[in-house]
Order: C-alpha cells, then structure tokens, then sequence
C-alpha cells in the first residue's frame, strides 16, 4: 500500500500536477488510510515516510512524520463514499486557474464524462480545515472530481491508477477549456453527449 502511494505521488511530481510538496495522495484498505506526509517533496519521498491514519479516529497508527495537513479532507471523502479508495489532491496548473478564479470546468471535451458534467467549484475555507473537508464532500456529491475554490484539485476512485487517471483528465480538459473561452467560443457538450460518451467508456474498457 506504501509503496503505491508513493509511486502514484511521484508521478504527480513527475508529471507536472504537483510542485514542491503541494498536493497529497491517499489509499484506504478497509479502516486504515495511508497517506503523504506534510512538507516532504515527493522526489524525496520513500515508503517509511507514508502515515497510516485511522479512518474513523483520525488517530495517526504509524509513522515518524507530520500527516497531511488535508488529512481530514481525504476522511471526510472516505467516510462520505465508501466505494471512494483513493484520493490524489493536486494544484495542477490549468485546473487551479478555474479554481481561483471560482468557475467551474465546462464539459467542453468528452473525456470530462468520467469526472462528472463538469468539474464543480467547492466554496472556499482554509487549507487543513474541517470547513473545507465539509465543502469538498458537499460539493462532490456522486462525481469523480472537484475543484477547491482558490486552492486547487481533488481526483477520486476506487484505486489509486483511477483517481491519478482522473486528475490528469481534469487538467487536460481544463487546458481545452482554457484555449475555448481565450477563442471567446465555449461549446460545452449536452447531457446526451455525456451519457453517450459513458457508455462508450464501458465497451472500451470491456475490451
């Protein structure tokens, strides 16, 4: 578990949707979250320096290091969705411009079905703090994916590879979204278009 979740940490490192030590990544196996530590950057980052947290208690089990300072966010996900296993929160550039400027990620590209019917704008609280857990499960909801008002970007799934999948999609999409609205000529697709797109999700994976 240790090891996932430092491997999927630097890739967001690698990849360019985090820098520094922004972001955090998280696992749950049954009633125990393993997560990132605080203010380590992920190019240093080993198997020994991820915490096991309690889900429940919030309680830290083991680990020499700082949790998370989001480690409430990704319980609050958890307990909110028990089907949700992993969390990968980001600051993904073109993302978290939507984010700071509080608009949302029309669904201006297909792919964006996997996420939701777009990518919504959690309201604002300080970083760490319960009021932001709260935002971000309320505006979560059934989707796969939220933006942090002012903050940055939360990808969910049912493992780390789906979650990570997922952040990339929400920053891909974001760059489209972009470039549409600096062309002055967004075409958001319909409900239908979305609908038709999930269902070729299924027979694409099916094969």
């Amino acid at each position: 578990m240790k090891k996932e979740v430092v491997k999927y940490a630097k890739m967001c490192f690698d990849n360019g949707l985090t820098t520094g030590t922004s972001g955090n990544v998280s696992l749950k196996k049954e009633d125990v979250i393993y997560i990132t530590p605080s203010a380590l950057p992920y190019n240093e980052m080993e198997e020994s320096d991820v915490l096991e947290v309690d889900l429940k208690s919030g309680e830290i089990t083991a680990g020499h290091r700082n949790p998370s300072s989001e480690t409430q966010m990704h319980r609050f996900i958890y307990l909110q969705d028990q089907n949700i296993g992993a969390i990968v929160h980001t600051h993904s550039t073109f993302a978290t411009i939507f984010a700071c400027a509080n608009l949302p990620i029309p669904p201006v590209h297909y792919t964006i079905a996997d996420i939701g019917r777009g990518v919504s704008v959690a309201p604002y609280a300080r970083y760490g703090s319960e009021k932001l857990a709260k935002n971000v499960v309320e505006t979560l909801g059934e989707n796969n994916g939220v933006l942090l008002a002012n903050h940055g970007v939360v990808a969910v799934g049912a493992t780390l590879q789906d979650a990570y999948r997922r952040s990339e999609v929400i920053e891909e999409v974001a760059h489209f979204a972009y470039g549409s609205y600096t062309l002055n000529n967004v075409k958001p697709l319909s409900n239908e278009d979305l609908d038709d797109a999930l269902e070729g999700f299924k027979s694409y994976v099916s094969g």
